[in-house]
C-alpha cells in the first residue's frame, strides 16, 4: 500500500479510483514529496491537512497532471496520469475527475445552470434537453436557487453550484482544494456536510485538502502531509 493505509481496510477491494505510489517531487532543490503514497476507493473520502507550503495544493496538481513528479506514479481509475499524452490527459480530467476550488471559479455572468451545463459541453460535447435537465436536477438536489447570474448567489450557493459542476460528468474522483476556506461558519458547515456525503450518494472517491481540522474530521480517513509523506492524523473538532 505504501506510505499510508487506504481509507478502507485490508480486505481485497476493487481497483482504487486514485492510486499514488512513491511520489517524489522537489522545488528548487527542496524535497516536497518524498515517497508519498495514497489509495482511495469509490464511496470513500480522504482529507489531507498540513501547514502552509507543505504541498497540499501541489498534490492535487500532480493528480490532475498539471505537475509532473520527479518519480513515482499517479493513476486515476487505473489510467497512469503521469504517462498520458496531453489530449488523453485532458479527456481523463474531463470525464473522470471533478474539481471544486476554494472560490468556486464560476463564470459570474452565466446563470448557475449555464455554468454547470457548460462543463458538460466542454467535457463530452454533450448537449440537448437531457443534459440541461440533469444539470438543473443536480442544482435542485444541492439546494441552489434559480438565478439569472451566479453573481446573485451567496458564497455557499456558489460553492454548491461548483459542486454540481464537478458532478455533471459523473466523475469517479472528486478533488476539493480548501472548499470551505472562503465561507462563513454556517455556509462552511453546510458545504462540508454536502461534500462528505457525495461519495456515498454518487459512488465516487473524494480527496479534500484543507487547513481546517474541523472539516478534515468529517472524512473517512484524515492524513497529514509532513516532511514529504502522508501520515495518519487525529484531528481536533471531530464530530
Amino acid at each position: 500500500m505504501g506510505q499510508v493505509g487506504t481509507a478502507h481496510g485490508e480486505a481485497a477491494e476493487p481497483q482504487p479510483v486514485l492510486e499514488i505510489a512513491g511520489l517524489r517531487y522537489a522545488i528548487g532543490g527542496r524535497p516536497l514529496f518524498d515517497g508519498l503514497s495514497l489509495s482511495l476507493g469509490a464511496g470513500e473520502s480522504v482529507a489531507v491537512t498540513g501547514t502552509s507550503g507543505s504541498g497540499k495544493s501541489t498534490l492535487l496538481s500532480c493528480v490532475l497532471g498539471l505537475i509532473k513528479p520527479d518519480s513515482g506514479s499517479v493513476a486515476v481509475t487505473g489510467a497512469a496520469v503521469t504517462g498520458l499524452r496531453p489530449a488523453k490527459l485532458a479527456r481523463l480530467r474531463a470525464q473522470s475527475i471533478g474539481m471544486v476550488f476554494q472560490f468556486g471559479e464560476l463564470l459570474p455572468e452565466l446563470s448557475p445552470l449555464e455554468n454547470v451545463y457548460l462543463a458538460a459541453l466542454l467535457a463530452r460535447g454533450g448537449r440537448g434537453p437531457e443534459v440541461r435537465e440533469r444539470a438543473q436536477r443536480l442544482l435542485d438536489d444541492l439546494g441552489v436557487p434559480r438565478a439569472a447570474t451566479s453573481q446573485e448567489l451567496s458564497g455557499g450557493e456558489r460553492q454548491r453550484t461548483a459542486v454540481a459542476r464537478a458532478l455533471i460528468n459523473e466523475p469517479a474522483l472528486l478533488l476539493a482544494d480548501e472548499p470551505t476556506g472562503a465561507l462563513d461558519a454556517e455556509a462552511r458547515d453546510k458545504t462540508a456536510d454536502l461534500l462528505f456525503d457525495l461519495p456515498r450518494q454518487y459512488a465516487c472517491g473524494l480527496l479534500v485538502v484543507t487547513h481546517d481540522p474541523g472539516i478534515a474530521a468529517r472524512a473517512d480517513c484524515t492524513l497529514r502531509l509532513s516532511a514529504g509523506v502522508l501520515e495518519s492524523a487525529v484531528t481536533d473538532g471531530a464530530q
